[in-house]
């Protein structure tokens, strides 16, 4: 298969390429070269934003799968941090939604059969923020209401919504979409979660220790997982009814005992099977800072 991936300089692709590579033939794009190419890959330096329309059709040309991964940065480090303010990021989170449009009207035009979206747990984020901290729920579903009390998990349901006429066939033929919710792609750094460690300043609500190491247990992803998950989302027959508009999200984690997003549809759609689990592999850690911890053990989250 050949498959087309943008942004394919960044965390996630970097993580994504193991269970790209071996069977597909892959076209790389982003402004930068990735650290690492893989054999048989090309790679075009690209960007979506500013390039000619010509450039983007020779780009997708011949491209049977399309993984999306690129983004424009709206804060200096994540969506939690204080710079920029919430309110300022609305100019480059718009980039990020026309970027997707050019990213499914060139893959509607070339003929591809499916676009697997780096989305994030932001889109739905809201129900974590006012919910899942406060122990009124204990998770979150796919199938619920995307909301969002950011632009940038605004700008990642936008994504999804934006796809879902491509998917219906409204502009004359099917495109498979699925959009891939990621957690935490990263090792958990236990140190932030120490007793006397400073409290990160924060843009947005936050738990405090030991809720955040809870947080951070649920969220990872392990790199074989990221690399698992991304294959499925690539060659899975989606397992959806007959009739059913080709359009799924999953959330991409781990198998992680403390998990607050629902990994049904990872599961029952893509065929998703995590290997990892946080709870195990951090075990140490949790055993000492909740565990053993009376007022820091009560809850599976918070």
């Amino acid at each position: 298969m050949k498959v087309l991936v943008t942004g394919a300089a960044g965390h996630v692709a970097t993580l994504a390429m193991p269970g790209l590579e071996g069977g597909h033939t892959l076209r790389l794009a982003d402004m930068r070269k990735p650290a690492r190419m893989p054999e048989g890959a090309t790679f075009q330096p690209m960007n979506l934003l500013s390039a000619s329309d010509a450039a983007m059709a020779d780009l997708f040309a011949g491209v049977e799968t399309v993984v999306h991964s690129a983004y424009v940065p709206s804060a200096e480090r994540d969506v939690y941090s204080l710079r920029p303010p919430q309110l300022d990021r609305f100019e480059a989170e718009l980039d990020n939604i026309r970027m997707a449009q050019r990213v499914y009207r060139c893959a509607l035009a070339a003929g591809v059969k499916r676009v697997v979206v780096v989305s994030s747990n932001h889109a739905a984020d809201w129900y974590e923020h006012t919910q899942v901290h406060s122990l009124a729920r204990d998770m979150v579903y796919p199938a619920d209401l995307p909301l969002s009390d950011n632009f940038y998990g605004w700008a990642k349901a936008s994504y999804e919504l934006l796809a879902y006429p491509y998917a219906c066939g409204t502009f004359g033929r099917r495109v498979e979409i699925v959009m891939l919710r990621i957690g935490s792609p990263y090792p958990i750094d236990v140190s932030r979660f120490e007793p006397g460690a400073p409290q990160p300043q924060s843009g947005l609500p936050r738990p405090a220790r030991p809720a955040a190491f809870k947080r951070s247990l649920g969220a990872w992803l392990s790199d074989r997982d990221c690399a698992q998950l991304f294959r499925c989302a690539l060659e899975a027959r989606l397992a959806l009814p007959e009739d059913a508009v080709p359009w799924t999200i999953a959330y991409g984690i781990s198998g992680n005992t403390r998990a607050f997003w629902s990994l049904e549809s990872a599961r029952r759609v893509l065929g998703y099977r995590p290997q990892d689990d946080s709870e195990v592999v951090y075990a140490d850690s949790v055993r000492r800072l909740l565990t053993q911890n009376e007022s820091a053990s009560a809850g599976r989250l918070g």
